[in-house]
């Protein structure tokens, strides 16, 4: 049977960190890092999945279990279209590669998830329109992989602009493309090869950690507090709680302010808010590591760096930084060197441009 082929992006965010699940204010790019899936419907009653460098998993659609490794992504997808349309698929093989860095912070996994309902919504004509896309991508993310991820990761995969970010309001779910011309700059991913895993449990007590802040303050959500509710009722919240409220409610403070920084094309105060952004994920969240922190800390002191930040859920992954073109040759060289010396490990960097989100392609297209 015919086989085709379909993409979807990894992606940045550039402001807005743990602030998805907390109903606040998010800002994605789409970049130019992608999972490609070929799909091919078979006369076999098994789903058989095979990725480059991984053990293949074959499976019956009528008995889905979660396993534990990389085709739970996978697998969560048909088990929730199952379960919501009560679809029947029969036979297919299905080949996944990839140049998205897995546990980069570079969401490698809302990628795999919408390429492959992307896929399924095209081949078996299932007539799902973008809010179904990432809304039932993200619910397998949460109810069958067991991480509870926010929208942002797969909204950013389905809806990214080429040459825009995204404002996402997560609690009413309205976007809005800002226009992204960086000019004399670029951004630039290092991956700090510490690879976090989601659902090894700590994403999930920050996200219970965040909830519970809300809980004490008497508030439905975090788009109900201010920094003035937050002052008054740090005795009552105690260090933790109170710190945790804190980094929600100033980065959505953070990603507004940026987003009229980048409207206005002013990249020097843009990075300004994304080192703000760091120390706050690092001293108020802790979600950064020793690595992130190393990498950060370093680029401040480089010049031809305007800023930089950890992104991504943190306890490992990448940063991103925002460099004048002209010196990004030199930035690089000058990190590598000193990750080395400090860690032992080839620091790993690219530059990221933004990207179009899923769609068809054919079998030619370049990783």
């Amino acid at each position: 049977m015919l086989k085709r082929y379909f993409v979807a992006p990894g992606r940045v965010n550039v402001i807005g960190e743990h602030t998805d699940y907390n109903q606040g204010f998010v800002m994605p790019v789409a970049i130019d890092k992608y999972v490609l899936l070929s799909i091919e419907r078979t006369d076999e009653s098994v789903i058989a999945l095979s990725s480059a460098g991984r053990e293949p998993v074959s499976f019956r659609e009528e008995s889905i279990e979660k396993t534990g490794d990389w085709s739970d992504y996978l697998k969560g997808v048909f088990w929730v279209l199952k379960d919501n349309l009560g679809v029947d698929f029969g036979g297919m093989k299905i080949k996944i590669s990839s140049s998205i860095p897995e546990g980069a912070g570079l969401s490698s996994s809302a990628a795999l998830e919408v390429a492959l309902i992307l896929a399924l919504n095209s081949v078996y004509g299932l007539k799902l329109g973008d809010k179904e896309l990432y809304s039932f991508a993200q619910q397998a993310e949460n109810e069958f992989v067991g991480v509870q991820c926010g929208i942002m990761d797969q909204f950013a995969a389905v809806m990214g602009k080429k040459d825009t970010a995204i404002f996402l309001d997560t609690l009413e779910m309205r976007h809005e493309y800002v226009p992204l011309e960086l000019g004399e700059y670029t951004f630039v991913v290092f991956d700090s090869k510490v690879h976090h895993s989601l659902s090894s449990g700590n994403y999930n007590t920050r996200r219970a950690e965040a909830n519970k802040a809300l809980e004490i303050l008497g508030k439905n959500s975090y788009r109900e507090v201010s920094m003035i509710d937050l002052f008054p009722n740090r005795g009552k919240l105690g260090d933790l709680y109170y710190r945790r409220a804190l980094h929600v409610v100033s980065e959505n403070m953070r990603v507004l302010e940026a987003m009229k920084m980048m409207s206005n094309s002013n990249f020097e105060n843009l990075g300004r808010i994304l080192i703000q952004s760091h120390e706050s994920l690092a001293l108020d969240y802790e979600v950064t590591c020793e690595e992130t922190d190393f990498i950060v800390d370093t680029l401040r002191e480089i010049g031809g760096v305007s800023g930089a930040r950890m992104i991504g859920a943190g306890f490992g992954g990448s940063v991103l930084a925002l460099c004048e073109k002209i010196e990004m040759k030199k930035i690089v060289e000058v990190m590598k060197i000193r990750y080395k010396e400090r860690f032992g490990i080839d620091l790993d960097s690219y530059e990221v441009r933004p990207s179009d989100g899923a769609r068809e392609v054919d079998a030619t297209f370049p990783l």
